[in-house]
């Protein structure tokens, strides 16, 4: 954006998904690593999504994914939580040790982001639930952390206040306005200013099936939306992180490459030929494609 624009780093939530294999990536059975390789020559963050499941991941891993964008200078990674802490609302020592690993081999490298600490709707507004969002923030002091908080209890005027004394910041989640779910909020922790877009199923939320919640096709007038949201966070902040987690279909392959493009100050981005053929309209944005074949170098050619 406007030279006085803090950096924008857009990218999905994770890139190991098989839905990928048909609008993103070159070929079927690529390793996670190679996979992410190619993610990373497109997007400028992502979503450790495996951490929120596995709890036998380690330094070493974060070391293979930093290893895996060693071309990608910029290149973060936001690191999921794992559920027990979130869902589970359970601080275990040896995990916390953990994970605490993975964020300092990440940090080491120049290659974090943030922690995400996502909570469920069904966590709401209460002094126990307050008491371990402290708690999480002490385990995890030293390195950035933004939550998700889903439940309109939340969408109090101390909840800033409240973070902040803590050192956290809030998660500007995009999602339908259904139920008591909390708004958007365009917030600022430190520097950096992290939002996610879930999209907006209004019945695949009621549902609460992941694939039905998740799949949702943001229009163009969308886009311009949340393009909007970024000049005015980016004016605030150092850092902005958007996840595009409307992963259901490949669905958030088109609005991450959207918003790269509103974001470069061209309105054009490089598009990966795969994307390309299973979402034609963004070839309104497309500068150039990667071509990818096995027996020669990538090269390059203009969309048309």
């Amino acid at each position: 954006m406007g030279s006085d624009s803090g950096v924008v780093r857009v990218g999905m939530g994770g890139w190991e998904h098989e839905v990928f294999d048909g609008c993103l990536y070159p070929r079927t059975g690529m390793t996670s690593a190679e996979k992410l390789a190619f993610y990373a020559r497109y997007f400028q963050a992502t979503e450790v999504r495996a951490t929120f499941w596995d709890d036998s991941l380690t330094a070493a891993d974060a070391r293979e994914w930093v290893a895996s964008v060693a071309e990608a200078p910029r290149f973060l990674f936001n690191v999921k939580l794992h559920s027990s802490f979130t869902h589970g609302k359970t601080i275990r020592p040896e995990l916390t040790r953990t994970v605490r690993e993975i964020l300092q081999a990440l940090h080491r490298q120049d290659r974090l982001g943030s922690l995400l600490v996502q909570f469920p709707y069904s966590y709401t507004n209460t002094g126990s639930n307050r008491h371990h969002i402290v708690k999480l923030a002490e385990a995890f002091a030293g390195f950035p952390v933004h939550v998700e908080l889903r439940h309109q209890s939340w969408n109090q005027e101390g909840l800033s206040s409240f973070l902040e004394a803590h050192a956290l910041g809030i998660v500007g989640a995009d999602m339908p306005r259904i139920r008591q779910y909390m708004p958007f909020v365009a917030a600022v922790c430190g520097q950096t200013a992290y939002l996610r877009l879930h999209g907006r199923n209004e019945k695949g939320w009621m549902l609460n099936g992941y694939d039905a919640r998740y799949d949702y096709q943001y229009n163009s007038r969308e886009v311009r939306e949340i393009t909007r949201r970024l000049r005015g966070l980016d004016r605030r902040s150092k850092n902005v992180v958007v996840i595009c987690n409307n992963t259901t279909g490949g669905k958030s392959v088109p609005v991450a490459l959207q918003l790269i493009a509103a974001v470069s100050g061209e309105n054009v981005a490089a598009i990966p030929p795969r994307a390309l053929e299973a979402f034609p309209f963004l070839r309104s944005v497309a500068r150039e494609v990667i071509i990818e074949t096995p027996l020669i170098e990538p090269g390059y050619r203009r969309a048309i």
